[in-house]
């Protein structure tokens, strides 16, 4: 039994007959990110702590929040017509689940790098705010990642609603057939 569809990682690296994961992360749309990152480290004059402890630590839980309740659609993703979409997707039903699963590691990799800021990882050990060019880089990066962890809470709320709005008119076309025939 082929069990590479199984594979999350072979998902990320290679994909599963759509392009590869990593590609819905870092995509075009990186660059508006570290334009983000980039202009609230100039604009945030604040240790790193001191922003993770203040606001995006706590911002970053709502996110997680959210995006588990909508992952909680799970039953939609297994509806029959959802399964009848993913038939005509290159990457099939695992594309549609691996896309969520992506967004959650972008967010839980946010919340681990904003939580090793709130324990003062960066401000201390390393790369420490002495070396400003390094610190600088740090915190875009950190903002960049909050950017990407926005975006990605996002697209998991439309994510959930295409679902049900093409579960829908899935249902409603099946349904105008067996009337029209």
């Amino acid at each position: 039994m082929n069990t590479k569809f199984l594979d999350y990682w072979h998902w990320f690296l290679f994909g599963s007959g759509d392009k590869p994961g990593y590609r819905r992360v870092l995509n075009k749309w990186i660059i508006v990110h570290f334009i983000i990152g980039i202009s609230l480290s100039l604009l945030v004059q604040i240790t790193l702590e001191s922003s993770a402890n203040t606001i995006l630590f706590p911002l970053a839980g709502i996110f997680v929040a959210l995006t588990f309740a909508w992952a909680g659609h799970t039953m939609l993703m297994q509806s029959r017509e959802i399964e009848e979409l993913t038939r005509y997707h290159p990457g099939g039903f695992a594309e549609y689940v691996f896309v969520y699963q992506t967004a959650i590691l972008v967010i839980l990799v946010t919340l681990v790098l904003w939580g090793l800021a709130g324990l003062k990882i960066f401000d201390l050990v390393w790369p420490t705010s002495n070396n400003k060019i390094l610190y600088f880089t740090v915190k875009g990066i950190l903002f960049a990642l909050s950017s990407m962890t926005l975006r990605e809470c996002w697209h998991m709320f439309m994510g959930a609603q295409w679902m049900l709005l093409v579960q829908r008119e899935i249902r409603n076309r099946g349904l105008s057939h067996k009337v029209g025939s």
